[in-house]
């Protein structure tokens, strides 16, 4: 008995060893197979973060892992990732791991799986990455190798998916997230039941600038009669849910290479019309509980026929409403008199048959509020046709008597239109508008929109008559916060641009008293600053981007402008839109403290969240104090504005990149021009404080000049000054160097100094000034002072100690010649003694440092000179000893 627990105890031993071990013996060999397999049939990018095996979790099974799947396409998609997932699980049959017939898949659970499909205008799609053939024969066919992987499906599961379909050729989209899915059956059968039951949350449909289904929801619980060997799947007990809509689905699909069959008919005998409301997500999305509705309704819809390419299946729609009324429980009014038929049609073919009808639609709130609109569309694909109507009045005040606003929300003024039209597209885009049909009116008087999140809006007057050609806007005053905006002009293509986003083309003049930008832009709501006073500044501003189908011709007149710290007044000039890109022209205004005019432009068109900015500027008598305070990129560029006084001119033009929060990125800033001025003030700047330190000489720390011209370039991040000339008291002073956004300098400064300034034997130094401008370093160029003083002194000083001992006795006679040689070490001595006595009352002499090492540099080269000439001295008394020796 013991044995035998022995025995049973090792065997269980074993066993586990192996479950444990195995796995790790598996784990490179199924990775490399992934990896082969995904290699020769896909042509696109497959990786993922790790495979992990286990034969415990599902045993006799073995489990799979993978975490952090991608799979991206190449080009034109290879920035774009058509699969990922955080984990996909796979259960497989744990001895097809060991033969050669390939593994059995028996279920499969994504986990936050995302699918992004796309398909290009020229027809190109992100999904064929299946690798062809390459045209084997059959021979080839029959010898190639059988794929790894074998079917045997009975449970999938999908949690938390996403799905994303694009399609630029026909503007249609598709997107659905938080998609959870199962799916159970016997899948390796040649026919079983299958249960399906699917969740999505924010399923969106449009095409062009419509959009047909927005953040709506669906959820599914299908029974399906799966024929997998005929490929055709019946549809038995289902229930299908749109928002509030429970429909329920009959037919069949049967799939036929890459064609499909169908006979579908939508069952919707349980339809109310409160659930017809519920497709539009501002009903579903607020109180729709509280939400009361009537009526008469009819809702059906089928599809049957063959869906292969671009051949539809015949479709079918009908949405009727009579009598139809809708009130919301805590509400006053209601809205009642609903009367709606559309419908929806294509015989079967191709999607140009489709045919869109809303022959009858009206509703009424009250006793004067009312609305009638009628629409039919055919041949949408290939030249859409369409007849359209539209009239009312409508007292926006009422809205929340019917709709439940919030408190927060305050909506007043009265709408009218009276709008007809009718044609063809073809002859909107070619204008030929005498084949089209239409005119109308719309205006909008005192309207009042108040909302927490925006600044108010008043439409105190807007006014457009509208005919196939154009629409022409004869007033629009409109307050928004505290901006201003009154316009007038004419619009064309408008049809295209509503209707296709084509190009809107157009000119408007543009007026305002006040504009205020920070506002606009950053949602802004502070006080209305005080007259004079700088604008606060405003972090939350945005980049503005400028739509690409917009041609616009805009001239402008505007008071005052507040921008970030700015205020710019008297603004007048010409603005033209067009390809994402704000181009200005002839631009004159008031800022700064003096006069603007500028041309340039502004562009979103290569990317909206860093726009690209062009300036060609030309400023008259600006004040350096308020361009300092009003202008960032000045403070970190030339921050000695601060401390400066006066008024400049200046010519620039200027290229830079800017920033989401509409910053200019200052290491993208390209730009040269001249600044002038005939007046300028500069003091307590630290670096000229110290220089004045340096050389003990106050008078350098207060710059006074005139008529200044100044020469400068920007690139890399740096500001460049070419050479120019300051007076400081009455030292001249010539200043040359560049300054970093990093606030750093590097500059050269030559100091011509006044006539005793160091002893009279220094006439400039040369000074370099580096550090920042909070904490300059400077450095004095001794050389060069010295080679200065040292010219200073020696011309005086040295003919002194000479004076009468160039020449030595010429008495001739040889027995002299030891006397000559005396004489002249003589002279020599005496004249090197001198030189040191002189240097040292120069040193002595000297009352500041500048010139002490003057002094010191000029002593030493005194000595170095007497030196020269007390050598010369023998030289001369030798060569007459020789002169006087040959002579003999």
């Amino acid at each position: 008995m013991k044995k035998a627990l022995k025995i049973t105890g090792i065997v269980i031993g074993v066993l586990l060893l192996i479950l444990i071990v195995v796995p790790i013996a598996l784990r490179g060999k199924i990775d490399q197979i992934v990896k082969k397999e995904a290699a020769s049939m896909l042509d696109a990018r497959l990786d993922f973060d790790r495979l992990g095996i286990s034969l415990i979790r599902h045993f006799p099974h073995a489990s799979l892992d993978l975490k952090g799947l991608t799979l991206v396409g190449t080009e034109p998609f290879a920035e774009d990732t058509l699969v990922s997932a955080g984990r996909i699980s796979v259960v497989v049959n744990l001895m097809s791991l060991f033969g050669d017939s390939g593994f059995e898949v028996t279920r499969l659970v994504l986990s936050r799986p995302s699918v992004t499909a796309l398909k290009l205008a020229d027809g190109r799609v992100n999904w064929n990455i299946v690798k062809e053939s390459g045209g084997e024969t059959p021979a080839d066919t029959a010898v190639s190798e059988p794929s790894s992987f074998k079917l045997s499906m009975k449970d999938v599961r999908i949690d938390g998916g996403k799905i994303v379909f694009v399609d630029d050729s026909s503007k249609t989209a598709f997107s659905t997230d938080r998609l959870d899915l199962r799916l159970s059956g016997n899948m390796a059968a040649d026919r079983s039941g299958l249960n399906l039951t699917m969740v999505t949350r924010n399923l969106r449909f449009m095409t062009g600038n419509t959009a047909w289904v927005r953040d709506a929801e669906v959820e599914t619980e299908i029974n399906l009669d799966a024929d997998f060997e005929n490929g055709k799947y019946t549809l038995q007990k289902n229930r299908v849910r749109l928002n509030a809509i429970e429909l329920g689905l009959d037919g069949w699909v049967a799939l036929d290479g890459d064609a499909v069959d169908m006979d579908l008919k939508l069952n919707t005998s349980e339809v109310r019309f409160k659930d017809i409301l519920s497709l539009i997500p501002a009903f579903y999305m607020k109180d729709f509980e509280d939400l009361t509705a009537s009526g008469d309704l009819t809702f059906a819809a089928s599809a049957a026929g063959r869906y292969e390419g671009d051949c539809l299946p015949k479709i079918d729609a009908v949405l009727a409403v009579e009598k139809g009324a809708f009130k919301y429980a805590s509400l006053p009014l209601g809205v009642d008199d609903i009367r709606l038929n559309a419908s929806v049609f294509n015989p079967g073919g191709s999607a140009d048959r489709t045919e869109l009808r809303i022959s009858d639609f009206s509703a009424r709130v009250g006793q004067t509020n009312n609305l009638l609109l009628s629409l039919s569309v055919t041949t949408p694909v290939s030249d859409p046709a369409f007849d359209g109507k539209v009239t009312g009045a409508f007292d926006l005040g009422v809205v929340k008597d019917v709709y439940p606003l919030g408190d927060s929300v305050s909506l007043g003024g009265r709408i009218t239109a009276g709008i007809e039209m009718a044609g063809r597209m073809s002859d909107v885009e070619k204008k030929r508008y005498e084949k089209l049909r239409g005119e109308g009116n719309v205006a909008l008087q005192n309207m009042v929109f108040r909302t927490p999140e925006l600044p108010e809006v008043k439409v105190a007057e807007a006014v457009a008559s509208v005919t196939p050609a154009a629409m022409k806007l004869a007033r629009l005053d409109v307050t928004v916060g505290r901006s201003d905006l009154v316009a007038q002009g004419e619009l064309s293509n408008y049809l295209p641009y509503v209707l296709r986003g084509e190009m809107l083309a157009g000119r408007l003049s543009v007026s305002s008293d006040l504009l205020d930008l920070n506002q606009l832009l950053g949602n802004s709501a502070s006080e209305t600053p005080e007259e004079g006073a700088v604008p606060a500044d405003t972090a939350a501003l945005s980049a503005f981007e400028v739509p690409k189908n917009l041609d616009l011709a805009l001239n402008t007149s505007f008071k005052k402008i507040l921008f970030q710290k700015m205020t710019i007044t008297d603004l007048t000039g010409d603005v033209t839109v067009k390809d994402g890109t704000a181009k200005l022209g002839r631009l004159n205004m008031n800022a700064l403290g003096g006069s603007i005019r500028t041309s340039g432009s502004y562009s979103t068109a290569q990317n909206p969240k860093s726009p690209e900015l062009t300036l060609d500027v030309n400023v008259d008598k600006a004040s350096f104090s308020r361009t300092f305070e009003e202008l960032d990129m000045v403070k970190k560029f030339v921050p000695v504005f601060e401390k400066t006084g006066g008024n400049y001119s200046m010519t620039l033009d200027m290229t830079a990149r800017m920033d989401e929060h509409m910053e200019p990125v200052l290491n993208s800033v390209a730009a040269r021009g001249v600044l002038e001025s005939s007046d300028i003030h500069v003091q307590n700047i630290k670096a000229f404080d110290r220089l004045a330190a340096v050389l003990k000489d106050d008078r350098l720390k207060k710059i006074e000049a005139k008529d200044v011209k100044i020469s400068f370039t920007i690139a890399d991040g740096r500001i460049e000054t070419s050479p120019f000339d300051l007076k400081l008291g009455n030292v001249g002073l010539n200043l040359s160097g560049s300054t970093g956004l990093d606030q750093t300098i590097d500059y050269v400064a030559s100091v011509a100094l006044p006539s005793g300034t160091a002893g009279g034997y220094l006439n400039k130094v040369n000074v370099n000034i580096g550090g920042t401008f909070s904490s300059p370093e400077i450095s004095l160029g001794v050389k060069e002072m010295a080679q200065d003083a040292v010219k200073q002194a020696l011309g005086g000083a040295l003919g002194k100690l000479t004076g009468g001992k160039s020449a030595v006795s010429t008495e001739g006679a040889a027995d002299q010649a030891e006397k000559l040689r005396a004489d002249a070490k003589a002279a020599g001595d005496e004249l090197i003694e001198a030189a040191k006595q002189q240097g040292d009352k120069l040193v002595e002499q000297a009352k500041n440092p500048l010139a002490k090492i003057a002094a010191k540099k000029s002593a030493e080269a005194l000595v170095k000179a007497a030196e020269q000439q007390a050598r010369k001295l023998s030289e001369e008394a030798e060569a007459r000893i020789a002169g006087t020796g040959a002579a003999e």
